[in-house]
């Protein structure tokens, strides 16, 4: 069995999983205990498990795009059919029974699902939307593109919770802008929208609210480089991974205007089977995925595991909760 492709999702008294074994793929959750939710339909796919207003979700798809959605509620898991709206992806929630999602069809590319009636969402014409994110409480993110899917073309970052407004262009778009690109990865949360940009100097992870613009961390100052994950907020937690200077992979959090260091590649941490060390030959297998934070600042993070004095014993991966203190 192996969850390390899946992101976690922290909950008040749960993590969830994607996970896959020889029969296929399952959502998991762990409680201190470990179950096995529902497993996806033969030659399906889970998608990252999220959560909004209080409701955990998921989807599950294959190569002809979303087939089910599925909320667990009270304690259990319930499944809507997507039909009749072609093809459609990167279902996310924003409410009960409220979705967005992208769609390749004719006219608007992002649409609302309510109830199981489809409405356009962002009805400005571009070339291109990137998957849209959401925090809990029905705030939303979405990066466009305009004339064309090329690098080149016009980026634009799109940011609300009951309409989208446009927060930042990149310099393709407004040729005044500090911005020559940004990434399409995103974390939204109360307003806020953290995305890692490249200007002049390099690149740097922004913090954006209401009209503000604040520098959380810079490469080559901060930290040596942005790995290509999702930055995570959450409240006032906003985690990210990266590599320091002496090229470790590592782990920060930017808190209450601080930033630090949160964990870092050949650190010790204590488990259930006793003391191990984050390490791994490959240092691309070193952490796995994007963090989770859980609703009082608990920050979750898959890392390989080794055994503390045996470098080349492998224990397996590991998911590792830090605790707010």
């Amino acid at each position: 069995m192996s969850c390390f492709s899946s992101e976690p999702l922290v909950t008040a008294d749960s993590v969830y999983l994607g996970c896959s074994d020889i029969e296929g793929n399952f959502m998991a959750q762990w409680s201190g205990k470990f179950k096995n939710l529902i497993r996806a339909e033969e030659g399906r796919i889970f998608s990252h498990p999220l959560t909004s207003q209080g409701k955990v979700s998921w989807y599950e798809f294959d190569m002809a795009g979303v087939r089910n959605l599925f909320e667990v509620q009270e304690e259990k898991v319930q499944v809507t059919a997507i039909k009749n709206i072609g093809y459609a992806d990167s279902f996310v929630p924003l409410s009960f029974n409220s979705w967005i999602y992208r769609s390749s069809e004719e006219g608007p590319q992002l649409w609302m699902w309510t109830e199981g009636k489809p409405s356009p969402l962002f009805t400005e014409e571009v070339a291109h939307i990137f998957p849209p994110y959401v925090d809990d409480k029905g705030g939303m993110a979405i990066k466009t593109r305009d004339l064309n899917t090329s690098e080149s073309s016009p980026d634009k970052l799109w940011a609300g919770k009951n309409e989208l407004k446009m927060i930042l262009e990149d310099r393709d778009a407004n040729p005044s802008s500090p911005y020559k690109a940004f990434r399409h990865q995103l974390a939204v949360s109360e307003g806020r929208v953290a995305v890692v940009a490249t200007d002049d100097k390099g690149e740097v992870l922004l913090l954006l609210q209401d009209g503000s613009i604040k520098e959380v961390a810079r490469a080559g100052k901060d930290v040596k480089s942005f790995d290509y994950f999702s930055p995570k907020m959450r409240g006032e937690t906003l985690v990210f991974r990266g590599v320091d200077f002496e090229n470790r992979k590592a782990l920060w959090v930017y808190k209450r205007g601080e930033l630090s260091r949160l964990v870092t590649q050949g650190d010790v941490v204590h488990t259930d089977l006793g003391a191990a060390r984050i390490h791994y030959h490959n240092q691309d297998s070193i952490f796995y995925g994007a963090p989770g934070i859980g609703p009082q600042g608990e920050i979750v993070q898959q890392a390989t595991l080794t055994d503390l004095e045996h470098p080349t014993t492998l224990l397996g991966i590991g998911l590792i909760k830090f605790i707010d203190r």
